[in-house]
């Protein structure tokens, strides 16, 4: 039984051929596409589980790609589907907290290892119940707090442990930190706006 259905939007050629290696191995079924328009339009077609989308594309960037799906009534359907984005250097990323309340999930320094594409993949399927591509179910209009449900409960335990383990190494960490650190300390600081922009959500 397959796991679910994988987009894959970069224009690497390498990239394609290693994301059907690795995504037809873990159980996915894998599509992908070169440019950010193409994705759009194979996500419409084909509507996958979740998009993982490489940063820098020939015609429009990730954030865009995600402003467009927000933005546009013709891709109002994929408004539901998570997104991981791959990407050489966070600070790259525009309006970071902008792209997670549009459905950014999490993203991936490049390089990566292969099984932790795959295991992130596996935990935001397995939590959005491979069932990505529907809306959210509009909340009743009265003053009443929405109750946290399993998924955003799961979200924020994760993010949690992202912040914990990170926070752990730096706090270790006695001498000027390298490149690889800095990175860790933006990624602690993007997790952090992920926590913050689903608590804002929550209340």
């Amino acid at each position: 039984m397959k796991k679910g259905k994988v987009l894959l939007v970069d224009d690497n050629t390498d990239m394609e051929l290693i994301g059907e290696r690795i995504f037809a191995r873990a159980g996915f079924d894998y599509i992908s596409a070169r440019s950010g328009h193409e994705g759009l339009d194979q996500a419409k077609s084909a509507r996958p589980d979740i998009i993982v989308l490489d940063y820098m594309l020939p015609d429009i960037n990730g954030t865009q790609f995600l402003r467009l799906i927000h933005s546009e009534a013709e891709y109002a359907g994929l408004r539901g589907i998570p997104v991981v984005v791959l990407t050489a250097r966070t600070d790259y990323i525009e309006d970071l907290d902008e792209c997670f309340r549009m459905g950014l999930h999490a993203f991936l320094n490049k390089p990566f290892g292969h099984r932790e594409l795959v295991n992130i993949i596996d935990s935001i399927l397995r939590y959005t119940q491979i069932q990505p591509s529907a809306p959210p179910t509009p909340l009743p209009a009265h003053d009443a707090a929405p109750a946290f449900d399993a998924r955003r409960l799961e979200e924020l335990r994760l993010i949690g442990q992202t912040i914990a383990r990170l926070s752990k190494e730096l706090r270790d960490e006695t001498v000027q930190l390298n490149e690889q650190q800095r990175m860790d300390v933006h990624a602690v600081y993007t997790s952090s706006r992920r926590l913050v922009a689903l608590l804002e959500t929550s209340v």
